[in-house]
């Protein structure tokens, strides 16, 4: 009697404990086997170039900006800068405007407030740390659209420094 008791107790939506969710099996797998394709296809090293021009160019327009990991290795299609003075929120809603989505912080601060504790672990004061923005491309971003996420960048940061100039 117990034991029956027990089969039944430990069912669950009426199927037994540890039925294998056999679609999201699957789906991991299928998701597993576009990332290797994209891999070996060159994607990484697409989005890395990209990175690079985009970089490179803000680079040239703001000087003081700073690409956090910009020395070591780091993910190819993400880019994350800090503009001091500049609070990152200010800059979102400024290329929102623009057209374009980014993200103030580290991704792990997403949706929150405060400065990230990740980029303050490592060695971002917190005021720094707030006027951070990450940059996301992804697999159809082109050339073009770099350079114009760029330009509107930029001319954003112009505006920013003539008022407060």
């Amino acid at each position: 009697m117990l034991r029956r008791k027990f089969a039944v107790a430990g069912r669950k939506w009426g199927s037994r404990l540890g039925t294998e969710n056999l679609i999201g099996i699957a789906g991991f797998g299928g998701a597993a086997q576009a990332a290797i394709q994209d891999i070996e296809n060159g994607l990484p090293k697409r989005l890395e170039k990209l990175r690079n021009i985009l970089e490179k160019t803000l680079e040239d327009r703001a000087k003081e900006t700073i690409f956090v990991g910009k020395e070591v290795s780091r993910l190819s299609n993400t880019s994350l800068m800090v503009t001091e003075g500049w609070k990152g929120e200010s800059q979102v809603m400024a290329m929102d405007l623009a057209g374009f989505a980014i993200s103030a912080g580290s991704a792990c601060s997403s949706g929150k407030v405060k400065s990230s504790a990740v980029l303050q672990a490592m060695g971002l004061s917190p005021q720094m740390a707030g006027c951070a923005i990450r940059v996301s491309l992804g697999p159809d971003t082109q050339e073009a659209d770099v350079l114009a996420f760029a330009d509107a960048w930029a001319s954003a940061y112009d505006r920013r420094k003539a008022r407060a100039g």
